[in-house]
């Protein structure tokens, strides 16, 4: 018994309890289980599991939630990747026109071993360097909207596959130029290099159209709201002829640009005085060059003119027109070129406004592709989405 004057000691009591303790049979059904052994802090061991468990999912809830970024970002990115692939057509346009093709005489080094220029730095060093250092911009772009594409799409989506393909294609395009300076500016391979930069717009381009068909969430509209807001009038789905037409214009526009970099191959800018030269007449290959942009201009004028009679969405109805639009200054450029004896700053425009035809005739096939593609979306009945700004970045 314990008594006032004897303080409680569970230490000294255990051994004064076992002694009383009588032994039982092990058929007694009031027999007590063994008590776990305790911890070095008193804990039973299922005690200390408990609490360590309730410790790591207390610590994990206050993790801060995985990064996801906004369509609007994915957007910005992607436009920023297209703006770049563009952007170093134009300085590689420059490094042709300027005879600085050979400014680095080796790949990857720029002469004596080194990476950068060395010793005398020259005018043609450094326009040639510039230009390959301005792919750092266009790869870390294609790296930002890749991880972009990656956190803000399920796995297997479109936008992943062609944030693949951008990423991809600029070491690829790095390493042509590099076998482009091997090769001392072989004008086969000067083409092969001009072509490929143009698929990279259209990939790039096809990736910033994915990304702006992302909707935003939203809140769901009040019924006082929702009553207000009409929707209008569903157009009608586009004939698959008009589609064929639309793919039709895309590949004539690629042709336009094989012949163009065979003009080039022809013509006095080599991009070196050592460099070798296409042994063909200038005049006869400039003629065919200006029929397939004819043809070219007479189908973009049809897709026009056909997708407005049928009475198409506002998005197909301004990307054909902005073609016809980027076709007539690519033409008038490219005429007036060839009558004042290709002029430096001239064909330097032409060849930023080639890059941005790309963009605009890829652009124009995924119109036609999705008429109810999501620019600045005003919702209408359920299912629907109708455009009011279609070239939203």
């Amino acid at each position: 018994m314990i008594t006032k004057e004897e303080p409680y000691d569970r230490g000294a009591m255990a051994p004064h309890a076992a002694s009383e303790a009588t032994p039982s049979s092990p058929d007694s059904p009031s027999q007590a289980a063994p008590e776990a052994p305790a911890e070095a802090d008193g804990r039973t061991p299922r005690r200390a599991a408990a609490g360590w468990l309730a410790s790591s999912r207390l610590a994990s809830s206050r993790r801060p939630a995985r990064w996801r970024p906004s369509n609007e970002l994915l957007r910005r990115l992607a436009f920023t990747s297209l703006l770049a692939n563009i952007g170093i057509v134009a300085t590689g346009g420059l490094v042709r026109l300027t005879n600085s093709g050979l400014g680095c005489p080796t790949w990857p080094e720029c002469g004596d071993g080194s990476l950068v220029p060395t010793h005398q730095v020259s005018w043609h060093k450094a326009v040639e360097f510039g230009n390959r250092t301005l792919f750092v911009v266009v790869f870390g772009a294609a790296v930002a909207v890749f991880v972009a594409a990656r956190r803000r799409t399920p796995t297997g989506s479109s936008l992943r596959r062609w944030a693949w393909v951008t990423l991809l294609g600029g070491p690829v395009q790095a390493v042509v130029g590099g076998i482009l300076t091997l090769t001392n500016l072989n004008p086969w391979v000067v083409c092969g290099h001009f072509l490929l930069s143009m698929l990279l717009i259209a990939a790039a381009t096809v990736l910033w159209w994915r990304a702006r068909e992302l909707a935003e969430p939203s809140e769901p509209a009040s019924p006082a709201g929702s009553a207000e807001r009409a929707a209008p009038a569903e157009p009608p789905p586009l004939p698959q002829v008009i589609r064929r037409l639309g793919v039709g214009t895309w590949v004539v526009t690629y042709a336009v640009f094989c012949v163009g970099t065979v003009v080039t191959g022809s013509g006095p800018h080599a991009g070196d005085a050592k460099a070798a030269r296409l042994h063909l007449r200038p005049g006869a290959v400039a003629q065919l060059h200006a029929d397939l942009v004819m043809l070219l201009v007479g189908l973009a004028v049809a897709l026009a003119v056909a997708v407005t009679a049928l009475g198409s969405s506002a998005l197909v109805r301004q990307a054909t027109r902005l073609l016809i639009g980027a076709l007539a200054l690519q033409a008038a450029v490219g005429f007036a070129q060839y009558f004042t004896h290709l002029p430096i700053a001239l064909v330097e425009l032409h060849l930023i406004g080639a890059a941005v035809l790309a963009a605009v005739v890829t652009a124009v096939v995924l119109a036609l592709d999705g008429p109810f593609a999501t620019g600045n979306v005003t919702t209408g009945p359920p299912g629907h989405a109708y455009v009011t700004d279609p070239f939203r970045t």
